[in-house]
């Protein structure tokens, strides 16, 4: 009989998995993620004015490596402060070059402005003096020929002036020649008409005699001088308190002007006598508006109407109301007065005041020179 052997025990094997069976995938090992580390790195020192090159970059960025772990390394700058380093330096070069630059620019402008100053400051001399010297000719060639028909200007206008003068002198003068014959002359004439043409000459007279006193006082002009015009206009009040008229100065202010004492004060004497005699009385005041003294005569009279304002300074008018008055007069006071003035580069003008006419005198005060 055969025996058999056992049969030998064979290792089970377990089944294949089917299509509806996953194996769970095996999970990566988690790496632990780093901390971010911030560290701050401080520019080195650099010089005073930044000229030193600088080794890092500035400004305002965000740089990012990634380093061999696999991690990045981000590098930004911290905001600084305003003004920042740059600024500070920019601010202090500018500084600098204003410190260095400024003088020099400074002496440059005043050496160019300066023939210009000179050339107003002698237009406005003479609009106040015409016989004030001659303009000196210097600076650039357009100024030293500007100045040059200034100057030419001015002696054209002073030749002018004293031809005119010089000829209306001439012709008064030459008019008492006759108005002598006609005094002579009138002696046959018989009595009822001999008193009215012996008026009519010595009114003519007058006038003529006037007349040669307002060329003598503007062919030779005086001197100009600075003075204080509150002085001056104190002096001319107490003349005319002291020989009897109703004049008082009421408001007197300090006034620097650079004019012919002489000419002003024959100036107020007419604008106050005016007052007094067609207005019984004068109050003078004396103020400053901006760059002008202004003087202020007022009177208590009947005044003029607004037609008869400027009319009155036309030479020999007189107005029908001071004709009326019986009071002599050559019609040349006012006249004399505006000329005096303009002559100083101001003016004379009337208005109607709160009771009777107000006489206002302007002059403008003293130049000061501005040139350094």
């Amino acid at each position: 009989m055969a025996l058999v052997p056992p049969a030998a025990s064979v290792p089970s094997v377990p089944a294949a998995p089917s299509a509806l069976q996953r194996v769970p995938a095996a999970r990566p090992a988690q790496r632990p993620v780093p901390e971010e580390k911030s560290v701050s790195v401080n520019p080195p020192a650099r010089g005073l004015f930044g000229l030193a090159p600088a080794p890092f970059v500035e400004g305002d960025f965000i740089a990012a490596m990634r380093v061999g772990d696999g991690n990045w390394a981000t590098v930004q700058p911290v905001p600084e402060p305003f003004p920042n380093a740059w600024q500070r330096r920019v601010l202090l070069w500018f500084l600098i070059a204003a410190a260095v630059v400024a003088p020099a620019g400074w002496m440059f402008s005043r050496r160019l402005v300066r023939p210009i100053a000179g050339f107003a400051h002698a237009a406005e001399r003479l609009g106040r003096d015409p016989a004030a010297p001659v303009l000196a000719l210097e600076g650039p060639a357009e100024l030293g020929r500007a100045a040059q028909a200034f100057n030419l200007m001015q002696s054209r206008l002073r030749s002018f002036v004293d031809d005119r003068t010089a000829m209306i002198g001439a012709i008064s003068h030459d008019l008492r020649t006759p108005l002598t014959r006609m005094r002579f002359r009138i002696e046959d004439v018989p009595d009822d008409m001999r008193t009215g043409m012996l008026q009519d000459v010595e009114e003519m007279e007058r006038m003529i005699s006037s007349v040669l006193a307002f060329i003598r006082d503007a062919s030779e002009p005086g001197s100009r001088e600075r003075l204080d015009l509150s002085s001056l206009l104190k002096d001319v009040v107490d003349d005319a308190a002291f020989v009897g008229k109703d004049v008082r100065l009421e408001r007197s202010e300090q006034a620097a002007v650079e004019v012919d004492a002489i000419g002003v004060r024959r100036l107020l004497d007419n604008l106050i006598e005016n007052a007094v005699k067609y207005g019984e009385q004068a109050r003078v005041r004396l103020f400053i508006d901006e760059d002008n003294a202004v003087a202020e005569v007022s009177d208590s009279g009947p005044g003029l109407p607004d037609d008869e304002l400027q009319r009155v300074f036309q030479p020999f008018y007189r107005a029908p109301a001071a004709r009326a008055s019986g009071k002599q007069g050559s019609g040349l006071g006012l006249a004399v007065c505006r000329s005096i003035a303009r002559a100083h580069g101001g003016e004379v003008q009337l208005k109607r005041g709160p009771r009777g006419l107000v006489a206002q005198l302007r002059l403008p005060l003293a130049y000061r020179e501005a040139l350094v």
